[in-house]
């Protein structure tokens, strides 16, 4: 005989088990393509195990044996650059025997850049970092290659134009280097200056006669020529497992190198906004009374206050001061998490009135998270945003993500990438497999992202301290009101 309390129980029963039934089901539904989605980007680079090699040219094997696996990854390959890059890591295993450790460094950046994709790239390629270098540093302006820094020692070279090197003229040189980066001309151009001080790498190249020192053809600021060998000093810094942008060495706020007893064009000169402050991620001033200006030189945390906190706070401050115009200064940022700006950059051409502008400043250095970042402030800030300085160090649609892997051997790091991104038109959903996902509740179609106004320093006034880029902003922002 059943009791009374039976019926309901077993009723409770059946629907709990609909009910997880249901939950499964739905879990189903969705963790599954979840995870087709996101298993491409969250892939790791394959893992190999290599026993210890007992020549150069088995140890130079190994490393292409675990850089064959790239493919594997890397979803920036087309069909014709994937053959094209194995073709590539074939013809280098033939003279594995013959390669330094230089040697690998210039023939597998050639292979990877083959994918043309500004974040796929062999990283680290910067003389003293790993690799000699002359006693002389470089920066471009818009008429030149310059020596902005010096050893002590030829602290005379300070202000001389770079006309060529190793019989070569400078031209031929950023053209010969070109396939050694991936990405957009200009990238490949901005990274020029880490490979000419380096006599080691520029012979791995085939263009230098020796590993041990290079010969300088240099117009003087006095107007004289001079052809100036200058050997090359051990290098004083570990490998990077990361770039190491050029554009860093302008500014004299720290040492250009590690080594001491250097000498810099710009010693004893009143600096310009833009160079006061290089190593501080997130900073602010405000120019004018209704004037804010921000430098956001990287994308990441530093300090007791956070990114996003900083940029919040100097928001709320901001909004009490009645700013009509604004400038972000991105021309040092390589890049990190864009979500960090995302608030600021929604946030910040809401403070603007109707008749304000907001001016983004960008160079080549501008890469990774600081073009997302700059597409979102142009498109919230609509016809009110001008983009002023120079193009940006890639493409403004990009494969980025993915990660990093050593070589086992030369220790070389090799950036891969596993996510698309597209700041000019935004991700459609027909692109859920290779968007990163996150675009989709972040990225804007931007439209375009080249200049408004380009704007370059000419050499002259880099060493007179002014900054043209901001020069025009203030002209502008006068002829406005």
């Amino acid at each position: 005989m059943r009791r009374d309390g039976d019926a309901p129980r077993r009723s409770r029963r059946r629907w709990i088990k609909a009910s997880l039934i249901a939950i499964a089901a739905l879990l189903v539904l969705v963790l599954l393509p979840l995870g087709l989605i996101l298993y491409p980007t969250l892939k790791p680079y394959p893992k190999t195990d290599y026993q210890a090699a007992a020549s150069q040219a088995e140890r130079n094997r190994q490393d292409l044996a675990h850089l064959r696996r790239l493919p594997e990854v890397e979803r920036s390959f087309t069909s014709e650059s994937r053959t094209a890059f194995g073709q590539a890591l074939d013809a280098i295993e033939q003279r594995a025997g013959d390669l330094d450790r230089a040697g690998m460094a210039m023939a597998t950046a050639k292979a990877v850049a083959l994918a043309d994709n500004g974040h796929t790239n062999i990283v680290g390629m910067a003389g003293d970092h790993g690799f000699n270098a002359a006693p002389i540093r470089l920066g471009w302006f818009s008429d030149g290659l310059y020596v902005i820094a010096a050893a002590d020692s030829q602290r005379h070279l300070l202000g001389g134009q770079i006309l060529g090197a190793n019989e070569r003229p400078t031209e031929a040189l950023v053209e010969a280097l070109r396939p050694y980066v991936g990405g957009p001309a200009n990238l490949s151009k901005e990274f020029v200056p880490n490979f000419l001080i380096s006599p080691e790498l520029l012979h791995a190249a085939g263009l230098a006669d020796t590993a041990s020192s290079s010969i300088f053809d240099i117009r003087a600021p006095d107007g004289s020529m001079r052809r100036t060998k200058l050997a090359a000093l051990p290098a004083s810094q570990a490998p990077l497992s990361g770039n190491f942008w050029p554009k860093r060495q302008l500014s004299p706020v720290a040492p250009a190198t590690g080594a001491t007893e250097w000498r810099h064009v710009l010693d004893g000169v009143a600096l310009p906004l833009y160079l006061a402050r290089p190593d501080e991620n997130y900073w602010h001033v405000y120019p004018a009374r209704d004037l804010l200006y921000v430098q956001i030189n990287r994308m990441s945390d530093k300090g007791p206050v956070s990114a996003s906190r900083y940029l919040s706070d100097m928001l709320d401050e901001a909004g009490k001061k009645s700013i009509r115009n604004a400038v972000v200064d991105l021309r040092f940022n390589r890049g990190g998490d864009y979500v960090l700006t995302a608030d600021f950059s929604r946030r910040l051409p809401e403070l603007l009135p109707p008749g304000g502008r907001l001016f983004i400043l960008t160079s080549a250095n501008t890469f990774s998270a600081a073009i997302s970042t700059a597409a979102r402030l142009k498109y919230f800030a609509g016809s009110r945003a001008l983009l002023i300085g120079e193009a940006m160090g890639d493409r403004s649609q990009f494969w980025g993500e993915g990660g990093t892997t050593l070589l086992p051997n030369t220790k070389l790091t090799l950036r891969y990438t596993t996510a698309y991104h597209d700041w000019e038109n935004g991700c459609s959903l027909s692109q859920i497999m290779t968007c990163f996902l996150l675009n989709y509740a972040y990225a804007v179609p931007a439209g375009s992202l080249q200049p408004t106004l380009t704007v370059a320093p000419t050499f002259a006034d880099y060493a007179a301290g002014k900054d043209p880029v901001m020069s025009e902003v203030m002209r502008l922002i006068t002829a406005g009101q």
